[in-house]
């Protein structure tokens, strides 16, 4: 039996691959609950860390009252603020979702979009944070909207970020 080193984390195999010969937006459409669900990155701009997200109304997100359904809505939400992290901080750093908060506002029928960035700032300050604890909860922010930028709901995401190696031994990891 293997012993696991809980500061030890890498990134699947398979997404590294994946990535490598397809790229992040051709490999991450491919996702098998996006695919199911309506949800594709639409736009992926590595030079200003942002990624745009839309979420198609079609059969399989309608919900029961004919709007979009809400763990769709959250689903278009989940992976992009870590991802972008680990793009910005590397493999240096442990980074995980902790929290995720989501306030829905408006009934849609239509399609919807989100954009997800992790700015310059937003790095400063967290290796701020991290030169003064050894980790840190950051939180990021953005509006799911219609065509018309009309907010159907917004979320709050807040993320674990650690650099590694700052875990002693004797200490539980508390993610």
């Amino acid at each position: 039996m293997r012993k696991e080193n809980s500061n030890q984390f890498q990134l699947d195999p398979k997404w590294k691959w994946l990535e490598f010969f397809l790229g992040f937006k051709y490999a991450i459409n491919l996702y098998s609950p996006f695919v199911g669900s309506g949800i594709r990155v639409i736009k992926y701009d590595k030079e200003k860390h942002q990624i745009d997200v839309r979420l198609k109304m079609n059969f399989f997100t309608r919900g029961y009252m004919g709007t979009h359904f809400g763990g769709s809505i959250y689903s278009m939400c989940d992976p992009f603020y870590v991802y972008l992290l680990i793009k910005r901080l590397g493999n240096l750093y442990m980074i995980w979702d902790k929290h995720a908060e989501i306030d829905y506002i408006k009934q849609n029928k239509e399609s919807v979009f989100a954009k997800f960035e992790v700015t310059d700032s937003d790095i400063e300050n967290i290796k701020f944070l991290l030169t003064k604890q050894k980790k840190t909860n950051y939180t990021f922010s953005t509006n799911i909207v219609d065509s018309q930028g009309d907010i159907v709901a917004s979320v709050k995401k807040n993320i674990y970020i650690r650099k590694m190696g700052t875990n002693t031994k004797n200490e539980k990891s508390e993610y």
